[in-house]
Order: C-alpha cells, then structure tokens, then sequence
C-alpha cells in the first residue's frame, strides 16, 4: 500500500532530525526527473509472478481531489525510476461520468519529502468556480516552494504565487478571489554564523547518535520564520494578512504585538493538545484535531474531534470515542463537516458527516468488504466523494462514490499491468495473545502452494490491513515476491499504541513482549495447521518493527533469520540526546545505567543478552543514523554470530532511493532465502554476498559448538 503517511510509532520520525519539511532537503540524494508519468494502457503478456522491479515501478497516487461540481478528479501519480535513481510526477484530471479518458497536464514537480523522506501526498485545490487546479512546487533545487495553477480546460500551467519563502500551507477563500499563504523561512545566515563561530551549549537540539553536523542539526531543529501572506488572485498583489485574515484561516495562530506568528495559547489548548484546525468556509465554526495520549483519559492513543458549531459557542466533542479521525473537512456551504474514522484494525477508515448544529455523526459511507478506501474528497453538494480504493492485491486506483446510491465505481486503474502478475491471495488471521491482548494478521500462502507440504514463514511487521501489501512499513519486504519464491508470509499488526503511565517499565515492556506474545501464537497455529515448519521462520521489521525484533531474537528461539532487529541499549542512552532522555525517564529507563535501570536494561538489550542469541541477523541502516545499532552489531561479532551491516548514504529514517530501495527488496529475499531454504541466487554478481554468508553460517557453527 501507498501510505499517506508511516506511523512511526516510536517516535524516531520527531527526534530523528528536522521537524520542518522546509529542512528535509539538506539529506535528499533521489533525483527528479522533470519527464511527466505516463500511463500506460493495459497490454496484454504471459503471466509471472511478481518480481522486485514490479513494486519498485509502481504508479502511485500522491493527492487527489474532486471538483466543486462532482464532475471531473484531478490527482498527482508519482513513480520511482530505477534506472536514473529519480522519481517522476504527473497531474491528470478524469471526468466521473462518460468516457473516462484521462488528460495528463505534465509534471507536478519534485515529490514532497517530509523530514523523515517520506512522500507525503497533497491533494491539488480546486478553485471556487471549478475554473483552475493549484498545487504546491518548485522547479529546481535551491527555488521556494510556490503555488502553481492549471488551466482545468485546457491544462495550461501558471505560478500563482512569488513570496519570499516556502509556502507550506494555502487556502482559497471562500469566493475565490484570493489565497492565505503560511509561508516559512529557515534561519537567517547571520543565525547560522554565530553557532559556527561559537561554541554550541549540548541542548535538546542536538541528537548525538545522527551522523549528521552539530551545525545541521542546531539549523534544522529551529522553529523557522513563519509569516501569512494574502495573494489577490486577478491582480496579483502580495500583502501581509491581516490579523483577522490570519485567525479566520488559521486558527492556531494569532498575531502579537510585534508582527510574529505564535501558537495560540487559551483555554482550549490547556485541556486538550491541539494539533489541527479547520475553519468552515463561512467563518462561523471551526473544528479541531486532538491527540490522546494522556494515560489517565484513555489507554489507548489516538486522535480525535472537536467541533464549535457557531461564534461564541462552546466546544464540543463530536468523536470522544474514536481511536483515529484520519481526515475532516467542510462543505463548500460551510454547513456540514466531513470526517473518516479509522478503527486501528486495518479496516477502511470510515466516512462520516455532522450536518447543522446536530453534532451527532452520520454515517456516508462504509465497506463491508475486504477492501480499503482512502484519501476522501467531496464535491460542493456532498453527491458524489472520490477515493482511493485497494485491495490485498490491488495497488490504490482513482475511485467516485455516489452519496444517494451508494455505490463505488473505479475510474483509473494506475497499474494495469499489475493485474497480469500472479499473486496469491491473503487472508485475515485474529486472536488473543497470553497477555489478552487481541492481534490480528494477514497469511499470504507461496504463489504454488500445496495442501500438506510444510514451508518456510517470513513474518513482517509491525502495521497491516485490508490495503495493498506491498513491502510493509518501510516498504523493505516484498510480501509476494517472498510468497514467489515459496514463503508462507504473515503480514503481522502490532496492535493499537498504548499511552503508557510515566516511568512505568512494565507497561512499556507490553509494547514489545505483547507483539512478541502474538507472533508466536500465530506461529503455534499455523505450524498446528501443518502449513509451517517451526525451524523455519524469519522476521522482517522496520522502525518500530526493529525493536520488536530486538526483543524477539533475546526472548524467544523461534526465529532462524532476521531482517531488521534491534532495540535500545545503554549506548543509546548515552548518544540519544536529551530528546530520547525525555523518552527514556517515561519509560523507566533514565538514570545511571549502572543504578536502577540497570536490571531493566538487562530485560531489553541485545548486547548485554547477545550470547543468548541463536538468530541470523541482517540490519539495514542509513548513514545518518547507523550508530545506534553499533552496539548490538560489535557484541555479536564478537561472539561469531551471524549478522551483517548495511548502511545506506545520504539517506534518512525513511530510505527512499529507488537504487536503494530495489537492493534491500532483493537482499532480504537472498537471505531469508539463504537461511531458511538453504537456497543461493546463482547470479554471479552475488557470489560475494552468498561466500560471505557461507563463512557466517561456518562461524556460527564453530561458535555453538564451543560454546557447549
């Protein structure tokens, strides 16, 4: 699946550099190539199964909104190029009745990296009358990221905007005669100066395990100049906004005394945590995103809504039982608010609405089959919604629902190709773990499967769902290419993130023995089933995943093989920072490593339990943060266990390279494959690799032997 955006529950994504997308940039090695995405039609071939390539070269959708009058869809398609390690864009407009022909208007620009190098989509605007599509880019490295408009008839493309600075935000009003720009700008090079000249006090802002510059990291980690423009769409006049322009459109913000934007601060923001706000395009209501995460209010994490229905009214909470409110917007009436919420059980989000001052949520729209719908959008009346939909094996196509009917209708189907490919199907698995924790899981079964054979079982973790399974989080894995090659395959869910009681060890350690717990009574069941040999098993994580796997390989034998599995040690401790040392007190992990943390650090760590390690270990990392797995890495070599390094340049938390990306897809079959099947590539440009990993094999051999 495409994700909107990666939950990066342990929050590596917030301390891990920047927290601006204005900085991500400063470690950004793809390249862009300004040739449009094409699609293609379908054509007609043999059969295969899917191949690494496949994923990597998939067309997918990166924001998509449908117009005011329910008549045609513009989205943005982006594409991975292998070959040129660049990515491409395309904007394209459907009609949702008729023909359907697509219209391509050329590039949309370079992909929009966060600061963790992840594409996050952005659903191109619509202006009032239907009449213009805008969207955010910049057309060479070094430009300010600026609103562009195209021409709906006839796809001619213009710059709208020319501040100076990033727009990172924009809005039409409401009669369309005008933006509201939130622009940003980095620290000035007189700021940046004075920390190169100067000594720099250690603080939070600096994270000692980044192999990135204390100079970086001090420029990146400050808050950048935020200032709101008004942008007359006819005249093309650039103003400052005024106070009032700046509330009406972005409420988080007021303006002081000296003309600086600053968070709001009132009684709103006291009794909840504040992290959105929306509007309605009258000015008369305004809805707010919260975060959950206070364990006293609830044990679960999530994100919710709040809603005021008129000027002066008070604030009420229209979903104070949800886990997760994914999107929420308003009607162009201003009189009715859309919303979908997801349950955390990888079903599709659902879609809901709250029409007037009634502030119960109705229901629009939902499945109630194995499918998944995303990235919403209404027309000005609410009749028709366009989504993405996807299934286990469908990667995301441009959809249009009908309110009154209900139904669902695919318009573009971004990879037709896809469909030739031979993929075996998946099926949902769901249970209680020893802690009474349910889990649920996806099994994918090997592309040539037959009844009574045992195989091989890579798991992957730590999200899954109705969607698309591609690779994953992190996109590392290739779930059918594993399946391809005789691999049973369970895409495994971690379950709902807890709001943990302040350093309190054993409530965080649920976060790692829970989904430990339910790998392995998924496990028992299918070895039970006779689908799996149990001394055949791999576990591939990512992120959160990785730790999961650190703890696995120390507390449990089950697993032969790993790709990605480490967790936190106290060399960590030591380079985190005073960001993670926030983190480690709420976890009961703070303190001398020598004094009360010590017999928690031995429950957790891998280098302090290395000898009871018995797994194969890949580890990939980047060369911005490969330092933190160097203690884990040095203890076992040091004991002759098998585990290989790899580290990656010029790349963040997310590794977004397509050279890179294809690498990893095909070195982590090679060595589950290696491990598990006892099978070698024969391709002599692995013979390396595969004697490199015959030597490990040897090693570890010769280590368990002496060791008895």
């Amino acid at each position: 699946m495409v994700r909107r955006v990666i939950e990066i529950v342990c929050l590596c994504a917030f301390l891990f550099c920047g927290r601006h997308p204005v900085s991500a940039q400063q470690v950004q090695a793809a390249a862009f190539d300004p040739e449009p995405v094409h699609l293609d039609a379908h054509v007609p071939g043999v059969p295969r199964p899917v191949t690494p390539h496949d994923l990597l070269s998939l067309r997918d959708p990166q924001g998509m909104s449908i117009s005011p009058d329910g008549k045609h869809i513009a989205f943005v398609v982006g594409q991975a190029i292998g070959e040129t390690n660049s990515y491409r864009s395309g904007l394209f407009v459907i009609a949702t009745d008729g023909d359907h022909d697509v219209r391509s208007f050329g590039s949309a620009g370079p992909p929009h990296w966060d600061d963790i190098n992840q594409w996050i989509p952005e659903a191109p605007q619509w202006s009032h009358d239907g009449n213009l599509i805008s969207y955010r880019i910049r057309l060479a490295s070094g430009e300010h990221w600026q609103v562009w408009g195209w021409d709906a008839g006839t796809g001619q493309r213009e710059q709208i905007t020319h501040v100076n600075g990033d727009v990172e935000k924009y809005r039409w009003l409401g009669d369309g005669r005008a933006l509201l720009l939130e622009v940003v700008s980095s620290p000035s090079e007189q700021e940046t100066t004075k920390w190169a000249e100067h000594g720099i006090l250690m603080d939070r802002d600096i994270t000692p395990y980044l192999s990135i510059s204390v100079l970086a990291q001090k420029v990146e980690s400050q808050e950048p100049k935020r200032e709101y423009w008004f942008h007359e769409y006819e005249t093309k006049i650039e103003r400052r906004a005024t106070a009032k322009e700046i509330r009406d459109s972005f409420p988080l913000a007021s303006y002081d005394a000296t003309g600086s934007i600053a968070e709001k601060r009132d009684s709103l923001s006291a009794k909840y945590r504040i992290v959105d706000a929306n509007p309605s395009p009258d000015g008369e209501k305004i809805a707010y995103l919260y975060m959950v995460d206070d364990p006293v209010l609830s044990t679960r994490w999530g994100r919710r809504l709040l809603i005021r229905p008129d000027t002066g009214a008070k604030f009420a909470e229209v979903t104070p039982d949800s886990y997760y409110v994914d999107q929420y917007w308003w009607s162009a009436d201003g009189t009715t608010l859309y919303f979908t919420e997801r349950t955390g059980l990888g079903r599709a989000p659902r879609l809901y609405s709250v029409v007037g001052n009634d502030l119960t949520p109705k229901l629009v729209f939902n499945t109630d089959r194995s499918e998944y719908l995303s990235s919403f959008s209404s027309d000005g009346r609410g009749k028709h919604f366009a989504c993405l939909w996807e299934d286990n094996t469908s990667p995301p196509q441009i959809a249009v629902i009908d309110a009154a009917s209900r139904k669902l209708k695919k318009l573009v189907d971004l990879n037709p190709e896809f469909a030739l490919l031979r993929q075996s199907p998946a099926e949902r698995m769901e249970g209680t773990n020893r802690f009474g924790e349910k889990w649920f899981a996806y099994l994918v079964k090997p592309l040539d499967y037959q009844n009574g054979r045992k195989y091989p079982l890579v798991i992957t973790t730590y999200r899954s769902g109705d969607y698309f399974l591609r690779g994953a989080p992190g996109d590392e894995n290739p779930i059918q290419v594993y399946a391809a090659k005789g691999f049973v395959v369970l895409d495994f869910d971690a379950g709902f993130l807890r709001n943990l009681r302040p350093g309190d060890f054993e409530d965080k350690l649920l976060d790692w023995a829970s989904p430990l717990a339910s790998i392995e009574s998924a496990v028992k069941r299918l070895v039970d089933a006779g689908l799996v040999d149990s001394s055949r098993v791999g576990l591939a994580g990512y992120s959160h995943g990785v730790e999961i796997g650190g703890f696995a390989v120390t507390h449990s034998h089950l697993f032969r093989a790993a790709s990605g599995a480490d967790i936190y040690n106290p060399c960590f401790y030591a380079l985190g920072g005073e960001g993670w040392h926030e983190l480690f007190t709420k976890w009961g992990l703070a303190g001398w490593t020598e004094g009360r943390a010590k017999a928690h650090w031995q429950e957790i760590a891998v280098p302090l339990n290395a000898d009871k390690v018995s797994t194969a270990i890949l580890q990939t990392a980047t060369d911005t943060d490969y330092l933190g797995y160097m203690a884990t890495y040095r203890a076992l070599k040091d004991l002759d266990k098998p585990i290989e390094l790899y580290i990656y340049a010029n790349e963040l938390h997310v590794i977004n390279q397509p050279k890179h990306r294809l690498e990893i897809y095909e070195r982590n079959v090679d060595w589950f494959r290696f491990w598990l099947k006892d099978e070698e590539d024969p391709d002599p440009a692995k013979s390396d690799q595969f004697a490199r990993w015959r030597k490990l094999k040897e090693d570890a051999g010769k280590a368990a032997k002496t060791s008895r």
